[in-house]
């Protein structure tokens, strides 16, 4: 049987199986378990992010564009389960049945939208756009970063990571409503470990000082490479007391970075190796250098068209205190991020507000006599209504030797054939053997570079539909 349990950077749990009533689960057999843990979420202000999941269904199908993919009910809890209760790898129990055995490599899930909701502290209901068609029940699609083994006399425990900080974006459009882009991954948690520590930052005198709400993220990638070409694994967040807890991490080493995003006067922590081993916890404490002497920019890189960001410059003297001077903005694309306005009574321009022009990225530059500092901030259009119903990587297949690079492209299509190019792609090898390494993706092109013999799958994802390249590597 198979449990399944879910986490977002909450957790929910689920058994799956191939039968729908426990009594006629065979001797021997163990069930699988889902569970759902929730991710951080950013906003003082909302007391509950409540997601009615309707069903969960696993495929042993890489390729799930086609109506011939072979679905498996894991789970239907028909239940509401509140993200933020499940944080610091928490898990909520979400149902069990029992699967065939084998491998299975992709996870939906189906939630009803009209019973979910997101409600500030006053108990009344955020406005929330949920993705198309925006109404009743909805398909959302979670990551499986390697293949979730499904053994007849073990079963199999499953989480789903469901990113909650990263799912619900608030104020994206200018308009004070949520929008949702779900974030899920799916592992077993048997072959998964975790990373938790306390971070704490120097004062100016005395001991050094727990930190609250700091943002911890998890990447997968070369250290050595490009911070671009990194990719988000998991997130998560300090509590009052400076802990934090990213749970559900498959083995390996991972690239972590740790900041306080409004005290500028701390520098960013990125650790270029933290090592996770199955079934343990790994210890990663952190203390907060003061940040250089200089000006630094902080504040939210992300808008929508229409969409408003506060961008602050912090100017710091060696001792990190505070200096007031005039700081003077630059957008290098006007045409698509532009200056909204200076907070009312700022007098020395500090804070400023970008505002969203059209689609695209643009540099942000302040500059204060000789210090200066530079942001890149993404303006991301409204969501189209006219889903990517496919994605096809070219090539198909790969034959590389050892030390070798090659180019991976990700065709996205409607449900008429028709080629959307305005749509993000995430790319991802579907196991960690290290056979190849992502030197970088940027939105339908990737770059691999073979490592070691064998072979691997990589996958593209474009808004839940997954295309694939089998790489062998001589």
């Amino acid at each position: 049987m198979h449990r399944l349990t879910m986490a977002a950077t909450v957790s929910l749990g689920v058994l799956a199986g191939c039968y729908k009533d426990d009594t006629l689960t065979p001797a021997g057999v163990a069930p699988t378990v889902v569970l759902l843990t929730d991710a951080p979420f950013p906003f003082d202000s909302v007391k509950s992010v409540n997601v009615y999941v309707s069903r969960i269904e696993a495929s042993a199908d890489f390729d799930t564009s086609g109506s011939s993919s072979n679905w498996v009910e894991v789970a239907a809890p028909q239940k509401t389960f509140d993200l933020l209760t499940l944080q610091q790898g928490t898990t909520a129990f979400v149902g069990q049945s029992v699967l065939d055995a084998g491998l299975y490599v992709t996870i939906r899930m189906t939630i009803d939208v009209d019973k979910s909701s997101i409600k500030y502290l006053n108990n009344s209901d955020a406005i929330v756009h949920w993705p198309a068609p925006g109404h009743g029940e909805i398909i959302i699609y979670a990551l499986v970063e390697d293949p979730v083994a499904v053994a007849a006399a073990t079963g199999a425990e499953i989480v789903i990571d469901f990113d909650v900080g990263r799912s619900f974006l608030y104020y994206l459009y200018g308009v004070k409503e949520f929008n949702m882009t779900p974030v899920l991954r799916a592992v077993n948690s048997a072959a998964t470990g975790s990373i938790e520590g306390t971070v704490t930052a120097t004062a100016n005198v005395g001991p050094p000082t727990t930190v609250a709400n700091a943002n911890v993220t998890v990447y997968g990638g070369n250290p050595n490479a490009a911070a671009s070409t990194w990719y988000v694994v998991a997130t998560g967040h300090t509590d009052r007391q400076g802990h934090y807890k990213v749970a559900f991490l498959l083995a390996g080493n991972y690239i972590v970075r740790i900041e306080q995003p409004i005290i500028p006067a701390f520098a960013a922590s990125v650790a270029p190796s933290v090592p996770v081993s199955l079934g343990s916890v790994t210890t990663h404490n952190v203390q907060l250098a003061r940040a250089d002497a200089g000006l630094h920019i902080t504040g939210s890189t992300t808008i929508g068209i229409g969409g408003n960001t506060l961008l602050h410059a912090a100017i710091n003297d060696s001792a990190g205190h505070p200096v007031n001077a005039v700081v003077t903005w630059t957008s290098r694309s006007p045409t698509i991020a532009a200056f909204a306005d200076t907070l009312l009574g700022d007098t020395l321009q500090q804070n400023i507000f970008v505002h969203g022009v059209q689609e695209g990225s643009a540099w942000i530059v302040a500059t204060s006599g000789t210090m200066a500092d530079s942001i890149v901030v993404q303006v991301v259009a409204q969501p189209n209504p006219n889903p990517v119903a496919s994605v096809i990587v070219t090539p198909s297949t790969l034959n590389l030797a050892v030390g070798d690079s090659a180019y991976l492209h990700a065709e996205l299509r409607d449900s008429a054939g028709n080629t959307l190019t305005d749509r993000g792609t995430s790319w991802f090898p579907a196991d960690s053997s290290g056979v190849v390494a992502l030197l970088q993706s940027i939105g339908p092109d990737a770059v691999v570079r073979a490592r070691l013999a064998g072979s691997v799958v990589i996958r593209a994802i474009s808004e839940g539909k997954t295309g694939s390249a089998t790489i062998t590597v001589h």
